[in-house]
């Protein structure tokens, strides 16, 4: 147990499984106070279940992509705690193909949840942010597949293109504010949005064939992913916004 976040208030969208799970257990173990959002009742109540012995964590079902939704979700965290110290947009889903195969359907898919979704809630929560005051600071979850293009990945890479566009935009708007705004880009990691392809190759053959995708020949881990969010939204980062940082076992270096 640490003490990098005591006190934090933090909300982690799409924290019901995966890397945002992660990041919720890795800051609680920190001394952070937890909300995980999400559309699934199921994930959600099991991970607060498993985890509400590290410290003070609780759920709200929301779909990110909707202002209602949204709208309840402020409410309820201003209810819980007066206001917000961290966000992390996590919530995201991945929709691939090239132009000839995608639909508007994957496409608007892809974009409500990637993008519209973080726009919707990070406006939402700036006002609580910019109370909270210097120190409080956005965390998005991108892909290295922003930048470093892989064939039929359309809709999911411009999605998270723009994410970390939107990221740098808002850590120049809002740096006089003290609102520190930052990316991770992580690679193929073990989570369950790799579970269709595990199933389709086999889990031995996936992660053996994934391995050779990253130089240092090895699959992520959530928790590689939650170390390096831990980092950007603690004070050991105080001096850093507007960055995407890559956690893809050398990916952006080839």
């Amino acid at each position: 147990m640490g003490t990098k976040l005591q006190g934090k208030r933090v909300l982690v969208t799409g924290g019901g499984t995966g890397i945002g799970r992660e990041i919720a257990q890795v800051f609680l173990g920190e001394g952070a106070r937890v909300v995980i959002c999400g559309r699934r009742h199921g994930p959600l109540k099991e991970t607060v279940d498993a985890l509400k012995g590290l410290g003070e964590i609780h759920f709200v079902e929301c779909d990110v992509s909707d202002p209602a939704d949204v709208a309840e979700l402020v409410t309820r965290l201003h209810e819980l705690w007066g206001g917000l110290d961290i966000l992390v947009n996590n919530a995201g889903i991945y929709e691939g193909g090239s132009l000839e195969k995608v639909g508007l359907k994957e496409w608007d898919r892809a974009m409500n949840t990637n993008l519209r979704g973080v726009f919707i809630v990070t406006k939402a929560f700036l006002p609580a942010l910019r109370e909270a005051g210097r120190g409080a600071n956005v965390l998005n979850v991108s892909t290295s597949m922003a930048g470093s293009i892989e064939p039929h990945t359309l809709p999911y890479a411009v999605s998270k293109a723009a994410l970390e566009t939107f990221t740098r935009c808002c850590a120049v708007d809002y740096a006089e504010h003290g609102i520190r705004f930052n990316a991770i880009a992580p690679g193929v990691v073990d989570t369950p949005m790799q579970d269709f392809n595990k199933g389709e190759l086999g889990y031995q053959e996936w992660r053996t064939a994934m391995e050779h995708v990253h130089p240092l020949k090895a699959v992520g881990r959530p928790t590689d992913v939650a170390a390096a969010a831990l980092f950007l939204c603690s004070t050991d980062a105080e001096w850093i916004t507007g960055v995407i940082l890559p956690v893809d076992g050398g990916i952006s270096a080839v």
